[in-house]
Formats: C-alpha cells, sequence, structure tokens
C-alpha cells in the first residue's frame, strides 16, 4: 500500500501541521504500513519527525517533483495553510483515496474525506457535497502517538512547576515577560521552558536563567509528555500543543498567538478546559495570566479541568481516522495490500505450514521454525523479492503473494489462508500485486507462475488475471504448467 502524507512546516507558521500528520504516520505504522511524508519546510522540521520516513522538498514552488512522487498512491493525505484548490485536485487525481485535513472551511475540497479535528468541529458550516465525507470534531484530533495511552497525573496541594511553551519560536517573544510574571506570582516555583532551536530570543531567557528556570530544546513527543505530566500547570499557545495538554490532563492558561486560535479558545473556554480566553495582544496580558495563575492554586478546579481535558481528548483520534481510511478502502478494493515485516513472520509460518498449501509447493515437507525464520528474514530484505500480505479493513490476514525478480521477468506465488478461500481474493491479489510490480520494477516484463496441472482452482485464477498458458515443465522431477503475464496485459 502507497501512502504518501503531504505538509509543511516553518518558524514563522509553527510545526503543528507536522506533528498532526506525524501522528497519522504513526497510526498507519502501528498497522505496518509505512508511509512517506513530503514536507515543504525548512532543517528545523527534522527535530519533530524522528526516524520517520520523509523528504524536505519545495512542494508548493515545484510542484512537478511531487506529482511524480504521489503519483499511483492508494492513501493520500493533505495538510496545508498555502496550497490552493487547484492543486489539492491535481494532487487527488494521482490517488485512490485522498484525506484533506482543514482547520477553518479554507477551501472548497475536492472529492474525498475531510477531517477537522478542531474542539467544535461538528458545529462548523459544511457543504454536504456528492463524494465528500466528514470526520468531525476532538474525538478525531490526530496526536503523536505518546499521548494515545497516558497515564493519569498526580495532583499537588500546591503548584511547584510550571511549564511555558509558546511554540518553537515563540513569534509573539511572550516567554521572557511571562517567566518575569510567575517569579512575581509564584516565587521560586520550578518554570520548564520548552523552546525550539530556531528561537529567536535567547539573550533574554538566559538572563533569566538560575535555579528555577529550566530551559529544554526541540524536545521529542516522549520528553514533552514527561515535562506535561511533571507540571502542575501549563502556560501554552492555543494551536495543537493544547490538544496534547488536554489529552495529558494538564491544567493550561492558553494564549491565543494567532487569530485562526480564537474558535480553539473560546470553546475550550465553554467545556470548562480553560479558564477565560486570554490573547497576546491583550493590554493587561501579563495580568490576566497572574490571575489564572491564582486561580489554578485551587487542587479541585485544577482536578476538574484535568478531567474535562481527557474527556474531550482521548488520544484515540489518529487510530479512528486511519480505520476509517483502511475501511473505506476495502470497501472498494476488498483488502490492502502491504510489504511484509519481521512481525509478520508467524503469520507466514502458519500459512505456509497448512496442509493444502503444501501439497501445491515442489517441497510438501512440513517447513521448521528456524527453517522459515531463516528464509523469512533473508527474504524481506532482498531487494530483488517483492513480498507482499492481504488484509481485510478489520486487519484479518487474507494472504501472501511473492515475486522472486529474476532478470527481466518474476516468479510468482500466492497462497491464501483457509477461511478466505474460494471468494475470489486470488484474482483480485494477482491483478493489484502484479499492477505494482510492473510500476516499481521497470525492468520487469513478464510474470511467470508455475502451477500444479490439477489445482483447477488456482489455474482458473491465474486464467482470470490474464495470466496466459505457455507450456508443462519439470521443476525437481514435479511437472508444472508454466503461465505468464506481460506487462502490455494490464
Amino acid at each position: 500500500m502507497k501512502v504518501s502524507i503531504v505538509t509543511e512546516g516553518f518558524p514563522d507558521t509553527g510545526y503543528g501541521h507536522i506533528t498532526r500528520c506525524l501522528s497519522l504516520y504513526q497510526a498507519f505504522e502501528e498497522r505496518n504500513i509505512s508511509p512517506v511524508l513530503y514536507i515543504n519546510g525548512d532543517g528545523n522540521a527534522k527535530a519533530f519527525l524522528g526516524n520517520a520516513n520523509f523528504k524536505l522538498m519545495n512542494w508548493l514552488g515545484r510542484p512537478t517533483q511531487l506529482l511524480t512522487e504521489v503519483r499511483n498512491s492508494d492513501i493520500l493525505i493533505i495538510d496545508s495553510y498555502l496550497a490552493g484548490k487547484d492543486y489539492y485536485e491535481n494532487l487527488s487525481k494521482l490517488a485512490k483515496i485522498s484525506l484533506f485535513i482543514d482547520d477553518n472551511l479554507r477551501i472548497d475540497y475536492p472529492e474525498g474525506i475531510i477531517l477537522n479535528g478542531t474542539i467544535n468541529a461538528e458545529t462548523f458550516a459544511y457543504r454536504k457535497m456528492p463524494g465528500r465525507e466528514y470526520l468531525l470534531g476532538s474525538k478525531y484530533i490526530p496526536i503523536r502517538k505518546e499521548f494515545w495511552n497516558v497515564p493519569q497525573r498526580k495532583f499537588h496541594p500546591h503548584i511547584g512547576s510550571v511549564l511555558i511553551t509558546f511554540g518553537g519560536q515563540d513569534n509573539r517573544n511572550l516567554t521572557p515577560s511571562v517567566i518575569k510574571t510567575l517569579e512575581d506570582s509564584l516565587p521560586g516555583i520550578n518554570k520548564n521552558i520548552v523552546i525550539g532551536t530556531g528561537f529567536q530570543h535567547m539573550e533574554e531567557i538566559e538572563k533569566l536563567s538560575g535555579k528555577t528556570v529550566n530551559i529544554l530544546f526541540s524536545l521529542d513527543a516522549g520528553k514533552m509528555l514527561e515535562v506535561m505530566l511533571s507540571s502542575d500547570i501549563a502556560i501554552s499557545a492555543a494551536g495543537q500543543t493544547l490538544y496534547e495538554l488536554a489529552a495529558s490532563g494538564t491544567p493550561t492558561i492558553a494564549v491565543g498567538t494567532a487569530d485562526n486560535q480564537r474558535n480553539n479558545i473560546n470553546e475550550w473556554k465553554k467545556r470548562g478546559f480553560l479558564i477565560d480566553p486570554i490573547y497576546y495582544n491583550d493590554i493587561n496580558l501579563l495580568k490576566k495570566i497572574a490571575s489564572q495563575v491564582e486561580t489554578l492554586k485551587s487542587i479541585s478546579l485544577r482536578k476538574k479541568t484535568a478531567s474535562i481535558g481527557r474527556e474531550n481528548v482521548n488520544g484515540q483520534g489518529s487510530r479512528k481516522i486511519i480505520e476509517f481510511i483502511l475501511e473505506k478502502y476495502c470497501s472498494k478494493n476488498l483488502f490492502y495490500l502491504r510489504r511484509a515485516v519481521k512481525e509478520d513472520s508467524r503469520l507466514v509460518y502458519s500459512l505456509s505450514n497448512d496442509p493444502s498449501v503444501r501439497r501445491q509447493s515442489i517441497s510438501k515437507e512440513q517447513i521448521t521454525w528456524d527453517e522459515h525464520l531463516n528464509w523469512f528474514e533473508k527474504k524481506i530484505l532482498d531487494e530483488e523479492h517483492i513480498f507482499l500480505l492481504a488484509f481485510d479493513k478489520k486487519g484479518n490476514f487474507i494472504g501472501q503473494i511473492r515475486f522472486q525478480i529474476e532478470n527481466n521477468a518474476a516468479v510468482v506465488s500466492i497462497s491464501i489462508a483457509d477461511q478466505f478461500r474460494g471468494k475470489g481474493f486470488s484474482k483480485k491479489m494477482l491483478v493489484q500485486a502484479s499492477q505494482r510490480v510492473f510500476r516499481e520494477k521497470n525492468r520487469v516484463n513478464s510474470i511467470l507462475a508455475f502451477i500444479k496441472p490439477d489445482n483447477d482452482a488456482s489455474i482458473n485464477a491465474f486464467k482470470s488475471a490474464k495470466f496466459q498458458y505457455v507450456r508443462e515443465e519439470e521443476i525437481s522431477s514435479v511437472v508444472f504448467s508454466k503461465y505468464v503475464l506481460e506487462r502490455d496485459v494490464l
């Protein structure tokens, strides 16, 4: 399965798009599906991506490269404030299923799935148009995997530690003044300051550093969660981080640092997670922050806001989104194919030792676990071997299909799990997988199959997938019927 995720992130706009796209990437990974992230951004974006498979490129200014990269995607995800409607339409034509992440009804999106995980997106005035489906509200908010199953936090009678985070760059330069305010309102408390490598006001921060000021640079999601759970309250911008704070049950004072955060703050206020809206350009900004710090000294209020945050963001949004996408994909295609990975060894071992599979093989002997494991690990790493597994929408294993490439040809073998036999999966797997081989391996001109002459079910499946009979051939003293599928047939 080819999954392409297209997004952007810059110091002046922040990196929230990247982190929420990363969470979808991680939810695909949980299913052993490996997407590619295409990111229009600078080097600072790398700090958020860890070991993810990504490509940094100016895809907005040079669209041809991106169009080439995402062509023939099974699933395409786009999250952008910069790309126009025409760009979306051109990209979505290259994929079987498209999902568009939106925050504020920015454009009329093409046919596909529109995702808006904003706290009250269910009330937004989306037009119900043919070919469009909507995933709306905070139950679908995509947040990073470290926040999917957050432990309960401990509440202390008094505020002893505060997290301060206004994004990696803090473009409004709020951090220094907030530190000073806390020194006055809560003298002696620990202040955890989270900033990025592109932070422009280090001199001001360093002057304020001391025993109670802990400066933390470009934290990964795991470390960020640790800081949230160890902080009694947080003072934060009102973007994507606000949803992670809610998921971690961190009592929060949110400051709107951009116009598009107003809806977030106002709705979180209505839900009870925030006390009152605050905006970066408020005349009494620091007094309002100090007042809310004083209010949050109440442990009962902190417990209440923490509970409201967790009720509204349970961390399962990314999983729900990927489940929806795969169900939709399988409603059209019956199954999805993905590369075999090490964790699949037991599945394949059980299928390979199925008596009916062994009867149709060159060697009919049962395979030992050690033999299988040695073979399997070599095959999944072999660049000349395409090893694919099929699953239904619920993740049930349907079967395997493999291609061993030899010069300009590929030899195919296929086996179906017992409960899925006789349901037409073989033909569809052969067609989809063969198309993939021809697409990915330009030098392969034909695909060969060797089938026992008395295996009528298999022969019918290959014939219906447009394989043509060639002749009988003997392999290891066993006679097989040879069938071939030429590139230009599909």
